[in-house]
């Protein structure tokens, strides 16, 4: 399979990525607190009308120790969405880095960077949109880093892919210097 275009459009995947994984932890945490809150409600409701039965269980009990303690750990997914986009951040650049191409793709590379950096307003307003209509019970919110990261996504799109397309000219050009010493 021919892979040499797969480095340029590198950062469109980048742009999909940041917002999916911000969108899907986000509704991974959302689901579980409802999940939990609807089993507490149980608990507290079985507790209430079965509290004189001889078969009796803590179900509020069990809630807090099961549903409660995967709630709690689920809290951490919001720093996972922020690793997951900075170290696929990382990928293209040390990707480009360790790619060696003809100098006709530094200007291909920065046309397709222009472009995605023109795109990526899009999809930068709409995950504004999502995060002012407070869907998910403002869960996306608390999202600080990644929203950071989503919200500036021009400027990060314009960093990664220029700075990838810098460091692919810069091994190309230190390349054809080891090539020429031999």
């Amino acid at each position: 399979m021919n892979k040499k275009a797969q480095t340029q459009f590198n950062i469109f995947m980048f742009i999909v990525v940041a917002f999916l994984a911000v969108i899907f932890f986000g509704s991974l945490i959302w689901v579980m607190g409802l999940i939990n809150n609807v089993m507490t409600d149980v608990g507290i409701q079985n507790d209430e009308y079965n509290i004189d039965n001889p078969l009796y269980v803590n179900m509020t009990s069990a809630s807090e120790q099961t549903f409660g303690q995967v709630n709690q750990s689920i809290q951490a997914l919001r720093i996972v969405s922020f690793m997951y986009i900075l170290g696929f951040a990382v990928v293209i650049i040390i990707t480009a880095v360790l790619s060696s191409k003809h100098p006709i793709w530094f200007f291909i590379n920065v046309l397709v960077t222009l472009l995605a950096v023109l795109f990526s307003p899009t999809v930068s307003n709409a995950y504004e949109d999502l995060l002012n209509t407070n869907i998910m019970d403002g869960v996306l919110s608390t999202f600080t880093a990644s929203n950071f990261v989503v919200l500036n996504l021009p400027i990060f799109v314009m960093i990664i892919g220029f700075a990838g397309g810098v460091f692919a000219l810069i091994n190309m050009v230190r390349t054809n210097q080891a090539v020429g010493e031999l």
